[in-house]
């Protein structure tokens, strides 16, 4: 199993919104994944400032992340992020 199919295991998994009766399971999948995303971007803000903190570099944030350091900075360095 590779990282990305266990990843998507446990995204398939959240189900907060699920049963909601106001809502179709399509809708309720959408509101579950709009609350991953959320908490997801707010893990990678964290992390990376962790990592700024750890004196990695932006380059090496940006391989991790699978984008360029000019992305990575562009979002997170300088104010960004937030």
């Amino acid at each position: 199993m590779s990282a990305n199919s266990a990843a998507l295991d446990h995204v398939e998994a959240f189900r907060w919104r699920q049963g909601d009766p106001a809502l179709s399971d399509s809708e309720a999948r959408l509101y579950d994944l709009g609350v991953l995303r959320s908490v997801l971007e707010e893990a990678v803000e964290i992390a990376v400032a962790d990592a700024r903190a750890d004196g990695v570099t932006w380059a090496k944030i940006g391989d991790a992340l699978g984008v360029t350091h000019q992305a990575v900075i562009k979002r997170y360095g300088r104010g960004g992020g937030h």
